[in-house]
């Protein structure tokens, strides 16, 4: 199952990589990705990335694959969650303060399915989502814009092909 996954990602990166489209389409593609990697949609990341990709212009393989990043990192989801949580709680608490330490106690069946519960951690538990996703979205976006970059220079140097401009006066 794990080398399935992993032969998996390969097939993406490979496509990824070998996708011929504008550096800005591709950054853009990765940072929505990225981002939506990140918001508590469960099921519907990769539609989400996939939507706002095509709306957006950017390039739908980058955006799978930078869903898929976040989700390599499966492990780590719930102190991720958690962290999002604790921090769009303390930015909607007045005065500002953390969310009380969760025991074993607070989990009740009949709770957890109840409409205002629902709300009480979803609004905060997004808006702290949101708010760590931006700083990864910049970066990504980043890291791909020079990755693709330097990717093209590569390959014009390679083949060593006279410029399309070259002709102009």
């Amino acid at each position: 199952m794990i080398s399935r996954f992993i032969h998996h990602l390969q097939e993406i990166w490979k496509r990824f990589v070998e996708t011929r489209d504008c550096p800005h389409a591709m950054a853009g593609g990765m940072a929505i990705g990225v981002f939506f990697g990140f918001v508590p949609a469960f099921g519907f990341k990769t539609l989400l990335a996939l939507g706002t990709s095509l709306i957006t212009r950017s390039n739908v393989i980058a955006a799978i694959v930078g869903v898929t990043l976040h989700d390599v990192f499966c492990w780590s989801w719930p102190f991720l969650y958690r962290f999002e949580f604790q921090v769009g709680h303390w930015i909607l608490s007045n005065p500002h303060q953390f969310a009380p330490k969760l025991l074993k106690t607070d989990f009740r069946i009949s709770e957890i399915m109840q409409w205002d519960n629902f709300i009480n951690i979803l609004y905060p538990w997004l808006l702290g989502s949101v708010i760590i996703a931006i700083p990864f979205t910049i970066l990504s976006y980043v890291a791909t814009l020079i990755f693709m970059y330097y990717r093209e220079k590569k390959h014009v140097a390679g083949h060593d092909h006279p410029s399309q401009f070259s002709s102009l006066p």
